[in-house]
């Protein structure tokens, strides 16, 4: 079993790559996620919340907010340009997330599965957004997949390839993810878009759904 290279993490806490994080803006796709305004006490959830370009938007729509991200760069980042009284921040990794279950109302994983390493690991982690969302409540997703793969990509076997950087990054059939979503208990609530998003270097597929817990 391949194991993910040490670089990977030093890529996500380095200061370039922290910096042009903490530069992008939030989607357009998250005003459409918070135009109703949060239920009174409602937690979102930002499952990778990089240099934390969604807090703000969350924190004033109405929601207290937990920010997690797996590199501590990336968190002190965030802490650091958004920090106030509705907003909690934690070091986890999207596997094992520190929330009861079902106590989240909004869920955001935005660039995150594609980090993992195996299938399996991108399975627990829908396994585990699974439990921390409320009944009802709307999971925002998407991930790279293998639906286009630039040439600048290696393959490594198992789903698995690697940027000329280093990085390891697991990329799915989007029917492979449906499938997945749907192991988890989760479903959608309209059809998932896929499009072609610039990356550094090359192009990405991307998988955007929103899903719920029924």
């Amino acid at each position: 079993m391949r194991e993910r290279p040490a670089r990977t993490g030093a890529y996500w806490n380095d200061q370039a790559t922290v910096a042009t994080f903490t530069a992008l803006a939030p989607p357009a796709y998250l005003a459409e996620l918070l135009a109703d305004p949060a239920p009174d006490g409602a937690w979102a959830l930002d499952a990778g919340c990089g240099a934390g370009r969604n807090l703000p938007a969350l924190a004033a729509a109405g929601y207290r907010v937990l920010a997690v991200d797996l590199h501590p760069g990336m968190l002190e980042q965030a802490r650091k340009e958004h920090a106030g009284p509705r907003i909690t921040f934690a070091e986890a990794n999207v596997t094992s997330l520190p929330l009861a279950d079902r106590q989240a109302h909004l869920v955001l994983c935005h660039g995150v599965l594609h980090n993992l390493h195996h299938r399996q690991d991108l399975a627990a982690a829908l396994l585990e957004l699974h439990r921390i969302l409320a009944p009802g409540g709307t999971l925002s997703l998407n991930t790279f997949t293998a639906g286009h793969l630039d040439p600048c990509l290696s393959p490594l076997g198992d789903d698995v390839y690697a940027l000329p950087n280093g990085q390891h990054m697991t990329l799915l059939d989007p029917a492979d993810l449906l499938a997945l979503t749907h192991a988890a208990g989760l479903s959608p609530r309209e059809q998932a878009v896929q499009y072609l998003s610039p990356g550094d270097p090359g192009k990405r597929s991307v998988w955007r759904a929103t899903l719920t817990r029924p």
